[in-house]
Order: structure tokens, then sequence, then C-alpha cells
């Protein structure tokens, strides 16, 4: 090997070996900077728990277990009027729709075929935190919520319950579904022959969630209640 070939040998080395040095560098400042980046989210998130005031005002609850009894009144959504504003409730219902807009979520609360809207706002009550939990609730979730029934201008036409809303102040998840139902209730009560047909087994497996059933269920209600 020649002197001018040992000596472009040692330079392509230098070369390759500086090539290597920079990018372990910017390996290393890419690693750092992502450390840095979750140490950072980490603490924010951390801070934003310590600062929740209402933390015990949303969640999932433990299952009771028949350990307490809770001392609460339930309202039928049905029942939901003007004669009861102002009134501070405790309702179980299912979570029909939601939906986030900034710092507030309105939400469609239903029992049978009646519903209502309800909203949770950041304020007293409630926190940023709050509507967040409250907005990422999966539909058909069944949940307890104690709110005050307010009067409403302009009549909810999406609504059964059109005169008044509910304000939540507490809101928790008794039992939640699935983030994707294998049947949805708008197929469940759309009409034959629009959109696309819901087949017959899964038909057949969410059975509950058909009309004539829902109808069903409140008729054998009604009959139990009047035997009892």
């Amino acid at each position: 090997m020649t002197k001018d070939e040992v000596q472009g040998a040692m330079e392509e080395e230098q070369a390759q070996s500086k090539k290597g040095l920079k990018k372990q560098q910017k390996e290393a400042e890419k690693a750092a900077k992502k450390a840095e980046k979750q140490a950072k989210l980490a603490a924010d998130q951390q801070g934003s728990e310590e600062d929740d005031f209402a933390k015990d005002r949303y969640g999932v609850p433990p299952m009771v277990q028949s350990q307490q009894k809770l001392d609460r009144v339930l309202v039928r959504v049905e029942d939901l009027s003007p004669e009861k504003a102002d009134q501070l409730i405790w309702l179980r219902a299912r979570v029909h729709t939601s939906r986030a807009k900034g710092k507030q979520c309105f939400l469609v609360l239903r029992q049978q075929q009646f519903n209502v809207q309800a909203l949770v706002a950041v304020g007293d009550r409630a926190s940023k935190q709050m509507v967040k939990f409250a907005a990422n609730i999966t539909k058909e979730s069944i949940v307890d919520v104690e709110a005050s029934v307010r009067k409403v201008e302009q009549k909810i036409e999406s609504c059964t319950q059109q005169d008044v809303e509910l304000h939540i102040e507490r809101i928790f998840v008794i039992s939640q579904s699935e983030a994707r139902l294998p049947l949805q209730l708008e197929d469940a009560v759309r009409p034959d022959g629009e959109g696309e047909e819901v087949r017959t087994d899964v038909g057949l497996d969410e059975r509950a969630y058909k009309p004539e059933s829902q109808y069903l269920y409140f008729k054998f209600s009604q009959l139990f209640y009047f035997i009892v």
C-alpha cells in the first residue's frame, strides 16, 4: 500500500469516526429531549391531579357489594319537569350521546324512551378534569349523576324533556360499556329498508336494544309493580 493510499484510508476512517460521533451526539440530544418532555408531562399531570378540586365529584366508584347503603332517592327522567326547577336531584341513566365544546360537555341521558339534556361545565362545582372525564364516558354506559334541574328558555327539541336540563355537580360511572358496541341504538330503531340492515345474528344477540323489547320490559315492570 502506498503512502497516499494509507493517508487516504486514515482520512476516510477519521471522517467515518466524525460521522459516528455526530450521530451519537444527535441520538443523545434526542433522548435527552424525549426524557425532558416525558418529565414535563408527568409533572404537569401530577400538578393537574393535585390542583383538581373536584376529584371527589366524579370517577368510577368501587363495587358496593352490599357493604353500605347509599342514602339516595333516584328521580326518573320522565318525572323531570319545570316544577322541579332549582331542585338538586340524583338520577341514574344511560349516556345516549356526549359532545364536548371548550370548557363544557353536553350529555343526553336516557331511561327507556325518555331522555334529558345535561351539562357539565367548568366552574365552582366542576373542574377541567371533570369535564374531560364526562366527555370520555362511552355511549350506553350507566351513570349516577347529582344535578340541579334548570328551566330552559328555548325548548330542547331533541329530547323528550324539552323544558328542563340538568346542570351536573357529580357524575359516577356505575357500569361502563365497551368503546365500540356491536349494535348502536340508532341501528336498532331505524325502520327496515333505510340504510344498512343489521345482520340477523347481531339483532338477536342484542335484542335488548330493539324498541319492541323495551316496550315489553316497560309493560312487565308495570305489571310487577302492580302485583307487588
